[in-house]
């Protein structure tokens, strides 16, 4: 047996070398694993949560699932705005539902220069307006001798002094015949009395009664811009009614208007701003063109 230990002891040796070694390298293993292992967590489902919450969340690559199966694209569904109605020009305009009555125009056959009085039925207030011009929310396109053509979202509408009774389209009044009677006179400047050849007494209720009706006015002479050089300098009038307004101020056919109350009448805007200011004034001077001769003419309101 001693004999058996001798021959062999070198190998109980290195058996009891090993043994140390992996006690050793044991230790060191345990010590190592509680230093880099991250503390406990506190449960389960948090640990679960934390880490569904901090993984990235997977997307599809359509792009390489349509080259794969051969299928095409899905496409994105298109928003479509609502269609806006386009304004027909030339559809026929159709009454106007704005609170408003005309009334009255002057139509010239140059659009900027007409002019047209309207009310407002809300406000119970008169107001001059052109073209281009805006009524409540309404753009005014065209000034006729007897109703205003609008743009009402985005359609044509028309104005009038019709307050009930809206028409679907507008029916021009048949031309007047040869023959036919002079249409009646609503007795404009029936009060007007004639002082001197320049001078003239003008009741105010002649003024405002002027002023309501200016389609009548319109129609008792043809007014059309007057131009000298290539300028505008005026209104000039003819075809004036024996029996009309214009005749009883002494206004002849021919007759150039330049201006009104020191103002030259020469842009829309200076018509605009001195036929607003006519219904309260008191004294009118109105310098007039006749024949190359320039003339005033003097009307004292009372």
């Amino acid at each position: 047996m001693e004999t058996f230990f001798r021959k062999y002891f070198w190998t109980a040796h290195l058996v009891f070398i090993f043994l140390v070694a992996l006690i050793a390298a044991k230790t060191v293993n345990l010590f190592f694993e509680s230093v880099i292992l991250p503390l406990p967590k506190e449960d389960g489902a948090r640990s679960a949560v934390r880490r569904a919450s901090a993984d990235p969340i997977a997307r599809l690559d359509l792009e390489k699932i349509a080259k794969l199966t051969g299928l095409p694209l899905p496409k994105e569904p298109d928003v479509q705005e609502p269609d806006q109605p386009s304004l027909d020009p030339n559809a026929p305009p159709t009454k106007s539902g704005l609170r408003v009555k005309l009334l009255g125009t002057l139509a010239s056959v140059i659009a900027k220069w007409s002019i047209a009085e309207i009310l407002d039925l809300g406000s119970q207030r008169a107001q001059t307006y052109g073209v281009g011009d805006k009524i409540l929310g309404a753009e005014i396109l065209e000034i006729q001798r007897d109703r205003v053509i609008v743009l009402n979202n985005n359609r044509r509408e028309y104005i009038s002094n019709e307050l009930e009774g809206a028409v679907a389209a507008y029916t021009p009044p048949e031309p007047k015949r040869f023959g036919t009677s002079p249409e009646p006179n609503s007795g404009l400047g029936t009060g007007i009395k004639a002082l001197s050849d320049s001078e003239y007494e003008v009741p105010r209720g002649e003024i405002e009664k002027t002023l309501s009706n200016l389609n009548e006015v319109a129609m008792q002479a043809r007014i059309v811009p007057a131009f000298k050089d290539g300028k505008a300098e005026g209104f000039k009038l003819f075809s004036i009614r024996p029996d009309s307004l214009y005749s009883k101020i002494g206004i002849q056919n021919g007759d150039v208007i330049k201006r009104i109350n020191g103002n030259d009448i020469n842009s829309p805007e200076k018509a605009l701003e001195i036929y607003s200011k006519l219904r309260d004034a008191s004294r009118i001077d109105i310098d007039i063109e006749r024949n190359g001769t320039s003339l005033r003419k003097t009307y004292n309101v009372r």
